[in-house]
């Protein structure tokens, strides 16, 4: 519904969360012809808000324009559920290359950035990859392994990767994604490629994993992970300690326990 219409049943004070680049979703693409209805709705539940809570840098660029009181608050994970891939009992880099991905239909398509680089790789030694919650692009000479998404199977699903992915283009929309299956992969102790776009730069440091930007520094960040079992043993615990220390249920719960206190502080009447 409208902007205008929507706030009608917004009665008290409310903080407003942005994980997404949903302001840009009537204004482009497939439902560009409700923009004169829907386009600046986002934007109106923003200027009212109490406060408002970002995801990444992106977005808090965004609301920031819009409103004064805008905190960053990046997407988190617990990691008492998100646990520790164990260790292979032996290093091994001469094994099949197991390289995975988590997402969703909307998200698949940008699978397609993985088919050159992977089936490259693939000429040299043996290649799967696991795509769970989307449909695969057909690969040449690569293992395909489709699953679907379910919560109670993503943990162990993300224990069978070597190395998990989130290969995007650069638009306004993936600007605005908040690195979160990244975030999981971390938290799993798996280390992880990923696109320099957006809030993976933010979440991905050279410790825990690599940033690409091309179809040749995807393949060689696969060569040099594949190649070295250790290397990405390393990289996977240091993910996992970042994820603690800023990707966490524990580090992001007194960020938002200030935002809603002090909301809340600046409306006593309420």
């Amino acid at each position: 519904m409208p902007g205008w219409l929507e706030q009608r049943f917004l009665t008290i004070p409310y903080v407003f969360d942005i994980d997404d680049a949903f302001f840009l979703k009537y204004r482009t693409e497939h439902l560009r012809f409700l923009n004169p209805f829907l386009g600046s709705k986002t934007d109106s539940l923003i200027r009212r808000a109490s406060a408002i809570t970002a995801g990444n840098a992106f977005l808090t660029g965004y609301a920031s324009e819009l409103n004064n009181n805008v905190s960053l608050l990046a997407s988190v994970v617990d990691t008492c559920l998100y646990r520790v891939k164990p260790a292979p009992e032996n290093l091994n880099g001469d094994d099949t290359f197991t390289v995975g991905w988590i997402g969703s239909p909307s998200t698949a398509p940008y699978l397609q950035l993985l088919v050159e680089p992977l089936q490259q790789l693939a000429l040299s030694r043996p290649v799967r990859l696991i795509v769970v919650g989307g449909s695969a692009p057909p690969i040449p000479g690569v293992e395909i392994i489709e699953s679907l998404w379910s919560l109670d199977q993503e943990v162990p699903l993300i224990h069978q990767f070597d190395v998990g992915v989130m290969p995007l283009p650069d638009t306004p929309w993936t600007r605005g994604k908040c690195a979160y299956k990244l975030i999981q992969c971390m938290a799993c102790g798996i280390p992880v490629v990923a696109s320099r776009v957006g809030a993976n730069v933010e979440a991905l440091p050279p410790k825990c994993g690599l940033l690409v930007e091309s179809p040749g520094e995807w393949l060689a960040a696969f060569r040099q992970l594949a190649a070295d079992p250790e290397l990405r043993q390393r990289m996977g615990v240091a993910g996992r300690r970042w994820v603690e220390e800023r990707y966490s249920l524990g580090s992001a719960l007194p960020v938002l326990t200030g935002v809603i206190q002090c909301a809340v502080a600046a409306h006593p009447s309420r």
